[in-house]
C-alpha cells in the first residue's frame, strides 16, 4: 500500500521540480538598446544606481566589446545568471589553476619516490581589466615613476659655460701678441651684401697663430672683441666663439673650424689660447662675515633690465683675493629716515664669480629680489671658496 502511494507522490515532485530551470532562464531581464543609451542610464533605470554600470557590462561581455560602444538593437542582460567570457573584467575571480603533479623518477623502480613538495597556487594569467575612469591602476605607472626621480647636484660651483663666455676686464693697452680670424676656407658663392658676412658654425677658416699657441692639432682657440675702457680700471674683453685648429700651422698660418658662437664671430677679430676652468669638484662657497667690497663696473650688453644670468665685470680682480666661484652681494645704500637715522642697507642680488684677472673679476647674476643692477653699485663679498 504505501509502495502504490510512493508512486505518485515521486511523479507530483517531477511535475513540480521539471519547469525551475525554464523559470530561472525567464527570470532574466534584459534591455534593448535604443539611439542615444549609455551603459551609465541603463544602470540608472534597471539597477537605481548609475555606479553599477560595470556589472552591466560583465554579463554582456560577448556582445559589448567596449563599454563606451553599445549600438541600437543590441540586446543586453540586466539581470540573471550569465558566464563570464574571456578577457572581460570578471576574469579577477576565475578559479586558479591547479598546479601539475610532480614527474614520478625511473631510474630505480625500487627506490623510494620522495613527496614532492606542494607547489603554490598559480595566480590567474589572462589580459588585465579594462581601463575606466573609475580604476585607480591607471595611477600606479606614474606615481611609481615619481619615486625614482634623482636630482643630481652641481658638480662644481662655476659652469664651464659660464667660464668661457664671460667678457673679462684686461690691460687698457689691449692683448699683446694676438693671433687673427682669417677669410673663409671654402670660396663664399653667395653675392656680398652691403653687410659683412659672420663666419658659420663648423665654418673652416683661416687664422693666425697667436705667439703662445703650441700649434698642435686640435688646440682651442677663443675669438674675442674689445668692448668699452675704463680709465683706471682696464679694458673689457668680450668673447665670441671657440675655434679648433684642424691642420699643421705653416708660417704662422693654420686651418680652424669654429665649434661654438657667444655671439656673431667676423674677419679680423681677435685670437687667443682658450683657457680652461680649473675648479675642485663638489666644493661650495661658505659664507663670511664684512667680505671685501667692491663695486660694479660694466654689464653685458648695458641691458635697461637686469635678468638671471647676466654677465657682470666687477673692480676688485685676483690681487684683492677674489677667485672663481666667490659670491658677491650687491648693496643698495638707502636714505636717512625722517628722524635723520640711517637705515641698513639693502642686498638685492647675488652674483657669483666666473673668471678673475688681475684687473677686475667676471661674474654672473644667480638671484635678485628687487632693483636693476647699474653701473657703480656697492657690492661686498659675502661666500668664499675654501
Amino acid at each position: 500500500m504505501s509502495r502504490i502511494r510512493l508512486l505518485p507522490t515521486i511523479a507530483l515532485a517531477g511535475l513540480v521540480l521539471a519547469p525551475l530551470p525554464v523559470m530561472a532562464q525567464a527570470a532574466a531581464q534584459t534591455h534593448t538598446v535604443k539611439k542615444g543609451d549609455t551603459l551609465w542610464d541603463i544602470a540608472r533605470t534597471y539597477l537605481g544606481d548609475p555606479f553599477k554600470w560595470p556589472e552591466i557590462y560583465r554579463r554582456n561581455t560577448e556582445t559589448v566589446k567596449d563599454p563606451n560602444l553599445i549600438y541600437p538593437d543590441q540586446v543586453l542582460v540586466i539581470t540573471g545568471e550569465v558566464a563570464p567570457s574571456p578577457g572581460t573584467p570578471s576574469d579577477s575571480a576565475m578559479t586558479p589553476a591547479l598546479p601539475s603533479p610532480a614527474p614520478t623518477p625511473t631510474a630505480d623502480p625500487a627506490a623510494p619516490v620522495p613527496d614532492a613538495p606542494a607547489a603554490p597556487m598559480a595566480e590567474a594569467q589572462g589580459p588585465p581589466p579594462a581601463m575606466t575612469i573609475f580604476n585607480p591602476s591607471r595611477f600606479r605607472g606614474s606615481r611609481a615613476r615619481r619615486t625614482q626621480i634623482e636630482v643630481a647636484s652641481r658638480p662644481v660651483s662655476v659652469r664651464p659655460g659660464d667660464f668661457a663666455r664671460a667678457p673679462f676686464l684686461w690691460d687698457a693697452a689691449g692683448i699683446t701678441g694676438a693671433g687673427q680670424v682669417g677669410a673663409a676656407v671654402q670660396p663664399v658663392n653667395v653675392a656680398v651684401t652691403r653687410y659683412e658676412r659672420p663666419v658659420q658654425l663648423y665654418e673652416r677658416v683661416f687664422v693666425t697663430m697667436p705667439a703662445n699657441a703650441t700649434g698642435a692639432m686640435n688646440e682651442e682657440l677663443m675669438s674675442y672683441r674689445y668692448g668699452p675702457e675704463f680709465p683706471g680700471e682696464g679694458r673689457v674683453v668680450v668673447p665670441t666663439g671657440r675655434f679648433r685648429v684642424v691642420s699643421a700651422p705653416a708660417n704662422g698660418r693654420a686651418e680652424a673650424i669654429l665649434l661654438s658662437k657667444y655671439e656673431d664671430v667676423y674677419t679680423g677679430q681677435g685670437l687667443i689660447v682658450a683657457d680652461t676652468l680649473q675648479m675642485p669638484a663638489n666644493v661650495a662657497p661658505t659664507r663670511v662675515e664684512f667680505g671685501l667690497r667692491t663695486s660694479v663696473v660694466w654689464l653685458y650688453g648695458e641691458p635697461v633690465v637686469s635678468s638671471i644670468g647676466q654677465q657682470v665685470i666687477l673692480a676688485a680682480g685676483a690681487t684683492d683675493g677674489l677667485v672663481p666661484g666667490d659670491q658677491v652681494t650687491v648693496i643698495v645704500e638707502l636714505a636717512a629716515d625722517a628722524q635723520g637715522d640711517a637705515k641698513a642697507p639693502r642686498e638685492i642680488a647675488v652674483l657669483q664669480v666666473t673668471r678673475v684677472t688681475n684687473w677686475g673679476a667676471s661674474a654672473v647674476l644667480i638671484g635678485q629680489t628687487e632693483g636693476v643692477l647699474t653701473p657703480g653699485m656697492a657690492a661686498r663679498v659675502t661666500a668664499k671658496m675654501p
